[in-house]
């Protein structure tokens, strides 16, 4: 084949540290449109960001020569500085260490999205850490129960 064809998409998902409940409703669209915009300026497609006040979730298509950790790690320092340089939260403010990356099919990407647009339902059946589980779970993750907080 003389090109090379790419589409890989990710699940992501990361919390506030300590699961602090700090991205207001009215930080939310702000800080969900810088994600977006800070995924495209790392070359990847987002398709949607969404989230919680304790945990953010970002459904986009990766580019090929680039690593999770590595567009992760860029996105959530690039954030956490607009977000503490901006005044745009009181304090100082962190993203946890971790994260979560989980392949997702193109079959399913209309599925996904809905579940990151009705995270506010979602959230009053199912608290942060029990999603995340579930989420490990689903994709075969292994995981650490002293990482989870009940």
């Amino acid at each position: 084949m003389a090109n090379s064809y790419y589409a890989v998409y990710e699940h992501i998902v990361f919390s506030t540290k300590e699961r602090v409940n700090v991205l207001t409703q009215e930080i939310r669209p702000q800080l969900f449109g810088y994600f977006a915009g800070a995924i495209r300026e790392q070359g990847c497609f987002p398709l949607i960001v969404g989230g919680m006040p304790n945990h953010v979730h970002l459904l986009l298509r990766k580019r090929s020569d680039l690593a999770s950790s590595n567009l992760i790690r860029d996105i959530k320092r690039s954030s956490s500085k607009w977000l503490n340089t901006g005044r745009v939260i009181e304090g100082e403010f962190h993203w946890q260490d971790g994260y979560g990356a989980f392949s997702v099919s193109y079959w399913d990407l209309k599925k996904i999205e809905a579940y990151i647009r009705s995270q506010e339902t979602h959230h009053r059946r199912m608290s942060w850490e029990v999603e995340f589980r579930k989420l490990s779970v689903k994709h075969g993750v292994e995981f650490d129960e002293k990482y989870y907080l009940d």
